[in-house]
């Protein structure tokens, strides 16, 4: 078999040029895992490289083990027994660890400390550091912990600390923790490359028995490296320089966790006598899409030059159409309907993708999807309803209703905390259980019954009731929106999920989550159906139990619904991108940053992950916190040079459209 048939010349060149460090950019859909798994075929049976002189590195597992199957496909499965090193970074850190561990103090049979055995760990830590884990949530001080171990330079930064306490207490605490990981004889994550990196440089013995061993190394996704890594693919490359990365810098959106688009970028500066070659012919997508993508994504300043181009020509009911729609809801509506026009000629819904940008604007697709009886999975994110925030607010909701719902009291009592701690919440449950009451009903109660609780239990316990009477109170007299704004704000959820998420962004993303709750009591049909607010939340707290029951027959039978930093590396014959509005795609925390380019990046990544359909959706109106503002639409729009003429849909009578924009205003 000639391993580099049915290559094209850009990808056959790149599997050929063995030597030396080569940078190849590889474009969506150009056949960027077929060009590095046969370049080990070709260095298997063409150059006659031992396999355990082969280093290939990539991101996860699942890419890990579908490259090498690749691989021994391609070869007639001759490499199943050989030592080939196709892995991980983290499980390549780990490899050498357990062979030089001692060279940081370790014993080769070192444990990996999950982040629940790292945040127990880190409390004692803290505890005997008189850090304070009340003001100081140690989730995220362990991410705090984690950055600055990736990223020194901002422990050494006066400025940077004195605008973010947790790094200051994360700085304080590195030392004293890192000193009681070892004492447990364990490494996290970041130290099974970190130390490898550390052991490699300062270890010259060490670094040539690798750098000999690993003659070729290849390395996937390298715009998603970050700066660990890098140093770890350096020094091991620094023998023999045959370093081979393939990467597309377009397609970096993970700067938010550490990736550093530069690597890719610099990459020719880094490495002398680089060579680079582009692989820009597109094999997934037609060419109306392609081009769009294109005209996007070269708005860009920080980037290779490149342009893509396909052979594969727009057929009818093919390309892009933008769709314009009055809001959220509209367009979940829309959605569904296109949908089941193509289930009706026989599509698969798995090759259906709705593409959102943030992890809200799932909910009205899961509500739409329902109604319309359309199977869906979630990927990269959680269904709405099962969001920690949201089940949160709900058993609020259920014991204001039911006060006999001993479950959500429990998940509540103590949350935001308020010194409820485990021993109260047991004595609480066992003394009503022994006076046949309710533990709620009981805690109302509870200064009739002092003796077993200490006055500080006494006092906490009354926090919490006079929180639920209020409550009780307001429920009585408000309208649904208002009073979720109510509960939302008098239980300072949205405080402790600041001071408790690893970080800014995941922190917006749950507050966005909220904001999406009291959009969907604003919404709900219920809010029409002349009930009392009690009612009504009795009622919209059953229809949430009914939606989450009954799970998809199949995953492959099912529609995806998927964040767009999750699709990177799928496709779909159809895709539909909703939300594409100013604060939308781009997102408003972006504009706000001006970190418009990894936006750009993002909705380049969307819109390439369809083959056939590509459905761009603009909502004229959405909601926040139950209030309706207009939006205009998406500067991607433009950018990519879409044909509005050609490509937008039959547009609604815009009268209806007024129409019901100033009815939502007036509802709301």
């Amino acid at each position: 078999m000639n391993v580099i048939s049915g290559l094209n010349s850009q990808q056959a060149k790149a599997v050929k040029s063995t030597e030396g460090p080569i940078l190849v950019f590889a474009g969506a859909g150009s056949g960027k895992t077929r060009v590095l798994t046969y370049r080990i075929a070709y260095l298997l049976k063409e150059k006659k490289v031992p396999p355990e002189n082969i280093l290939a590195v990539t991101f996860t597992n699942k890419a890990a083990k579908e490259m090498k199957g690749r691989v021994c496909s391609l070869l007639n499965d001759t490499l199943l027994t050989t030592p080939l090193t196709i892995s991980t970074f983290h499980a390549l850190g780990l490899k050498i660890l357990k062979r030089e561990a001692s060279k940081v103090g370790y014993s080769s049979n070192f444990v990996i400390f999950t982040p629940y055995e790292q945040s127990e760990l880190l409390k004692r830590v803290m505890k005997e550091e008189n850090v304070s884990t009340e003001r100081f949530s140690p989730k995220v001080i362990l991410s705090a912990v984690s950055k600055i171990k990736n990223n020194p330079d901002i422990a050494d930064d006066p400025a940077f600390l004195i605008k973010n306490i947790n790094f200051s207490v994360a700085k304080k605490i590195l030392d004293p923790f890192n000193k009681a990981m070892l004492l447990s004889g364990a490494m996290d994550f970041d130290d099974l490359i970190l130390k490898t990196v550390y052991i490699l440089k300062e270890n010259p013995e060490v670094l040539e028995k690798y750098s000999q061993k690993f003659k070729y190394i290849l390395v996937d996704e390298y715009q998603d490296t970050n700066f660990a890594q890098f140093e770890l693919i350096k020094l091991l490359s620094s023998r023999h320089q045959n370093i081979f990365v393939v990467g597309d810098d377009d397609q970096s959106i993970y700067g938010w966790r550490g990736a550093r688009v530069e690597n890719i970028l610099n990459f020719q500066k880094e490495f002398s006598n680089c060579k680079t070659i582009k692989l820009e012919q597109n094999y997934r997508s037609v060419a109306d899409i392609v081009e769009s993508a294109g005209r996007l994504i070269s708005k860009n300043c920080s980037r290779m030059k490149k342009t893509s181009f396909t052979n594969i020509k727009v057929k009818e009911n093919e390309g892009i159409k933008v769709i314009e729609k009055p809001d959220e809801n509209s367009e979940a509506e829309f959605v569904s309907k296109e949908i089941l026009k193509m289930m009706d000629i026989l599509t698969k819904p798995s090759e259906i993708a709705v593409i959102i940008r943030a992890n809200y604007q799932s909910k009205p697709f899961e509500m739409s999807f329902r109604h319309y009886s359309i199977p869906y999975i979630m990927i990269g994110g959680q269904k709405f309803y099962e969001n920690k925030e949201i089940k949160d607010i709900v058993a609020y909701l259920r014991i204001i209703v039911n006060p006999y719902d001993e479950i959500s009291l429990r998940r509540i009592i103590n949350y935001p905390p308020r010194k409820i701690g485990s021993s109260t919440q047991e004595k609480l449950l066992n003394i009503s259980k022994a006076q046949k009451k309710p533990p709620l009903l009981f805690l109302l109660q509870i200064d009739k019954y002092p003796d077993g609780f200490t006055p500080e239990q006494i006092s906490a316990l009354n926090q919490f009731k006079d929180l639920y009477l209020n409550l009780s109170n307001l429920i009585k007299k408000l309208s649904p929106v208002q009073f979720a704004k109510d509960l939302v704000s008098s239980i300072a959820i949205e405080d402790e999920i600041k001071k408790s998420s690893e970080s800014e962004t995941i922190a917006r993303i749950r507050v966005e989550n909220i904001d999406a709750f009291i959009n969907s009591v604003a919404t709900d049909p219920l809010n029409n159906a002349g009930y009392d607010t009690v009612s009504f939340y009795n009622s919209f707290i059953n229809s949430i139990a009914l939606m989450q029951s009954g799970e998809e027959e199949t995953k492959n039978n099912s529609v995806n619904i998927i964040t767009a930093h999750s699709a990177k590396g799928l496709e779909f014959d159809t895709v539909f991108i909703p939300g594409f509005y100013q604060g939308g795609m781009p997102n408003s925390l972006a504009i706000e940053e001006g970190n418009i380019e990894e936006e750009r990046r993002l909705a380049y990544v969307a819109m390439t992950r369809a083959k056939k359909r590509l459905f761009i959706i603009i909502p004229h109106s959405v909601s926040h916190r139950g209030n309706i503002r207009a939006v205009k639409p998406s500067v991607f729009l433009n950018e990519a040079g879409v044909d509005t003429e050609k490509h937008t849909g039959i547009p609604e009578d815009p009268l209806k459209m007024l129409d019901e924009m100033l009815k939502k205003i007036r509802d709301a």
